[in-house]
């Protein structure tokens, strides 16, 4: 008999989550049943999108590494490692004849030397496959040209810069501190800009003085009002995040009709949620996978020990504590 702690929300979310808002519980897991098998959690991923889709009435989402520690699927023999959305829980018992769509599949992990498993919840995951899709595919990038990261430090923007510098683009990275400044330029970004204490206006236009050609916007909000008027014309803006009005309803600041209309801008939304996109993984994880061994993109993870901290580092992402990808080891 296995037992298995599960995070739950005591109420949703009202404005910026707190530590009280979770409950940690137990539930004991039934016998296996053919097709089914016993997964552990090892690595479990923390993402803001938990923000929007968390809720009271259902179990807390998410995406983990785990361990199989009993089987009745000759495809899932014990000791194999799988990717799956089980969501905040140390132990999940599933039917792999039903796990089809993402949010319930399981993926055997074929693990790589010198990579740990931790990966494929980051830059060989979601995140990893987000910038990429977002960025290369997307974007229309070209040598030569500049581009602006915000949230730059983090799991999607700090795979964003990489990727355009190894297409010939100068790059720009908004941060929240030194330190992640400091961490941006280790990566090559041409320039770092500390939004909390930086002129971001003055800053674009010493770093990018012809203007701007990209913008990769992960957090909306009053910073997009400056970018914008920094694009040049045909620009392209893609918007994958909006993290800054995630604890706060949707944003009430100025609309950028004019910087459209007069530059002939290109602004496109970008959501990896869809059929579409969850399609590429396996194609772009190879190639990120391939990056990587290679020494040609550099991964970071913030890692939180214990399971009992899944609310604790699920709250660093709203105080901007975390650097690169935010992980919990069990």
């Amino acid at each position: 008999m296995t037992v298995a702690q599960v995070w739950s929300l005591k109420n949703s979310f009202n404005g910026t989550p707190k530590i009280d808002d979770f409950h940690l519980t137990e539930e004991t897991l039934p016998e296996l049943k053919d097709n089914e098998i016993l997964a552990e959690a090892l690595y479990l991923s923390i993402d803001p999108y938990f923000r929007l889709l968390a809720s009271s009435s259902q179990p807390l989402p998410g995406e983990q590494v785990a361990r199989v520690l009993a089987s009745k699927s000759p495809n899932f023999p014990v000791g194999s490692l799988v990717c799956v959305h089980a969501g905040w829980r140390s132990h999940t018992v599933l039917n792999v004849s039903e796990c089809r769509s993402f949010d319930t599949k399981v993926e055997v992990i074929e693990e790589v030397q010198g990579l740990s498993p931790s990966l494929w919840l980051g830059t060989v995951g979601m995140t990893g496959v987000t910038a990429y899709l977002g960025f290369v595919e997307r974007c229309e990038p070209k040598s030569g040209e500049t581009i602006v990261i915000t949230a730059a430090a983090g799991a999607v923007g700090s795979v964003v810069g990489q990727l355009a510098k190894l297409q010939g683009l100068r790059v720009i990275g908004l941060a929240g501190s030194r330190e992640k400044c400091e961490y941006l330029r280790s990566l090559g970004f041409d320039h770092a800009i500390n939004y909390k204490v930086e002129d971001i206006s003055q800053a674009l236009d010493t770093a990018a003085p012809d203007g701007v050609d990209i913008y990769f916007d992960n957090v909306g909000g009053n910073i997009s009002d400056i970018v914008y008027s920094k694009l040049r014309s045909h620009g392209r803006v893609l918007i994958c995040g909006l993290i800054s009005t995630y604890n706060t309803g949707a944003e009430k600041g100025k609309l950028w009709y004019n910087d459209i209309l007069f530059k002939q801008l290109k602004v496109q939304g970008f959501f990896i949620f869809t059929p579409e996109n969850l399609a590429q993984f396996p194609r772009v994880r190879k190639e990120l996978i391939s990056l990587i061994t290679q020494g040609k993109i550099k991964t970071k993870e913030h890692v939180r020990e214990g399971f009992k901290n899944m609310p604790a580092a699920f709250l660093e992402l709203f105080t901007g504590e975390n650097v690169g990808k935010i992980i919990v080891k069990v």
